[in-house]
């Protein structure tokens, strides 16, 4: 069975901490979501633009992943993105 993993990022989240544990994840076969915390204009609000300026895409918004159950929720740090 996939284990579903779920990771919310925002601007100011640390990239290094959310691209390496996504790409880890994906290649132990668990399928993860990038979900955007707060959801912008750019790119259907799924734009969010990391501590060091890296700008990634998610997957979708927070919003739409409420009703889903997540075998793991990973947090990553960045003390802008937390406080989002």
């Amino acid at each position: 069975m996939v284990k579903k993993v779920l990771v919310p990022v925002a601007d100011g989240s640390e990239e290094m901490e959310t691209v390496v544990v996504v790409d880890v994840l994906r290649r132990a076969g668990a399928e993860v979501t990038l979900a955007a915390v707060i959801e912008g204009v750019a790119s259907g609000g799924l734009d969010v633009t990391c501590s060091r300026g890296v700008r990634l895409v998610a997957d979708k918004p927070l919003t739409s992943c409420r009703d889903e159950c997540w075998d793991l929720i990973v947090l990553p740090g960045g003390l802008p993105g937390a406080e989002q």
